[in-house]
């Protein structure tokens, strides 16, 4: 029993440690979709015009996927056909969403050009959207997959440091008051998610 408690203590002690990034990370995003009536607004989009003539028989997919190549934004992906959509002018509108904000490309045909605004998000909305990457939702760019793969790990890291701390406390003889406190901690969570459902 001791050398399995040992075992543990050291489990929960890697797992903490792997983790203490994360858990920065989403005490920030946390904090920040509680209290976003205090976010400061985003700056106003940088727009600027690239050259482009697309070929006059492409299709909107083959006009996307030629637009993703020439523009090549950092950590973007290629865009699925239904992502794709004209403006009332039936200017081809792409919109290439990253953890770091937006760009929004209109294809402008009959002026040779695109148009490009960019939108880059708060530090605070940065922290927000990494959080919840994971693998199975990003095919993307390699990097993108690395943190989510890296952010997937953290959260079994943590799921792990919760599951061996609640082990090691109930393993352990320990005054009276800690059960009463855990006890409350268990009972605020289910009073609040039965009244927030």
């Amino acid at each position: 029993m001791k050398r399995i408690r040992q075992l543990l203590l050291k489990l929960h002690m890697y797992a903490g440690l792997l983790t203490i990034s994360h858990l920065g990370v989403y005490a920030i995003a946390g904090l920040s979709e509680t209290l976003k009536t205090n976010e400061l607004p985003a700056s106003p989009p940088a727009v600027h015009y690239v050259p482009f003539a697309p070929v006059a028989t492409a299709t909107d997919k083959e006009v996307a996927d030629s637009v993703y190549r020439r523009l090549n934004i950092p950590l973007s992906s290629p865009l699925p056909p239904s992502a794709l959509r004209r403006d009332a002018n039936q200017n081809l509108l792409l919109e290439f969403y990253t953890l770091n904000g937006l760009d929004r490309v209109t294809v402008l045909e009959k002026e040779r050009r695109l148009r490009i605004e960019t939108t880059r998000t708060s530090l605070t909305s940065f922290l927000n959207n990494a959080h919840t990457a994971i693998p199975i939702d990003y095919s993307g760019p390699p990097l993108v997959r690395a943190w989510a793969m890296w952010n997937e790990f953290a959260m079994w890291c943590l799921a792990g440091f919760s599951l061996s701390g609640v082990v090691l406390w109930l393993t352990r003889p320990e005054p009276p008051w800690t059960l009463a406190v855990s006890g409350a901690g268990i009972g605020a969570f289910v009073l609040l998610w039965f009244l927030l459902r």
